[in-house]
């Protein structure tokens, strides 16, 4: 499942219920990402706090955002990445191509 909230800041993602984001739910999480990015113009956040492993196809989906970030000229930003994750990104090295707070 996932939680979309508007604020000031932009929208917020969240996926909810889960705490790998893997082959066999990364698609829910793409879609939605996909959904947000062609429906308007703000700050698009993805806030992990839940994802405590992600495996190469979880990784596809954060290159796929900063793709259509870049492409729609907006930002892409993670939120409350987990230690491990954090390690996964840093090791593939999409801490360089992504922010995050």
């Amino acid at each position: 499942m996932i939680d979309i909230k508007k604020n000031l800041a932009g929208i917020v993602i969240t996926p909810v219920e889960i705490d790998r984001l893997t082959v066999t739910n990364a698609g829910v999480l793409k879609k939605a990402l996909a959904q947000q990015f062609s429906s308007g113009s703000c700050n698009i956040y993805l806030d992990l706090q839940n994802i405590k492993y992600m495996d190469s196809t979880g990784v596809s989906v954060l290159i796929s955002g900063v793709k259509s970030s870049r492409e729609q000229s907006r930002n892409f930003i993670l939120k409350n990445v987990q230690p491990d994750v954090m390690k996964l990104l840093s090791l593939m090295k999409i801490d360089k191509i992504i922010d995050i707070e």
